[in-house]
């Protein structure tokens, strides 16, 4: 009986630690199909992003500074990514062995905890700094642009959106 609650008890938490890394993949763009490499989807988004560029009538300047936060942003995340994956390993493998240590257990279980904010953390300030070079006009325009976008992809993928705030906000 304890050995099958040792193992549920690995399964729910093998559940929970793998959630915020799928999140973080889908909300980044990173395909993760049969496919494997992204490619087509990478040239898609690329295309979808020059639209968008357009629309919000970017000057030269403008587009080399965003595609620099666009690069940084990636590598920066690539890094955390591979982390995190190396800490899930090693988490998964201390909850196979027989003996738990869970002094090992709690101080991987708080490193990836720190991953996850530091994602979090990467995402706000690229967010901040794509605020920085936009105008205040172009930077709605973008914003609304980006939600529309999520909506389509949730529609497409069988999810329903999220009430969206400007929604709420006009409802008050």
């Amino acid at each position: 009986m304890k050995r099958i609650q040792q193992y549920i008890l690995t399964v729910v938490i093998c559940s929970f630690m793998a959630l915020p890394l799928v999140y973080a993949q889908n909300e980044g763009g990173a395909s993760a199909g049969p496919a494997g490499s992204g490619v087509g989807q990478h040239e898609h988004m690329g295309k979808k992003m020059q639209e968008i560029y357009v629309q919000l009538k970017l000057t030269d300047d403008q587009k080399k500074q965003l595609e620099a936060n666009k690069q940084k942003q990636r590598e920066q995340m690539k890094s955390v990514f591979e982390q995190m994956k190396t800490q899930r390993e090693a988490l998964h493998q201390e909850l196979m062995k027989t003996d738990l240590d869970m002094n090992k257990i709690n101080s991987i279980q708080t490193q990836i905890k720190t991953l996850q904010s530091q994602m979090i953390d990467n995402r706000l300030n690229s967010i901040l700094e794509v605020r920085k070079i936009l105008t205040p006009e172009q930077f709605k325009k973008f914003i609304s642009s980006m939600e529309q976008r999520k909506h389509k992809w949730a529609d497409k993928r069988g999810h329903k959106p999220s009430k969206d705030k400007n929604k709420n906000e006009e409802a008050e």
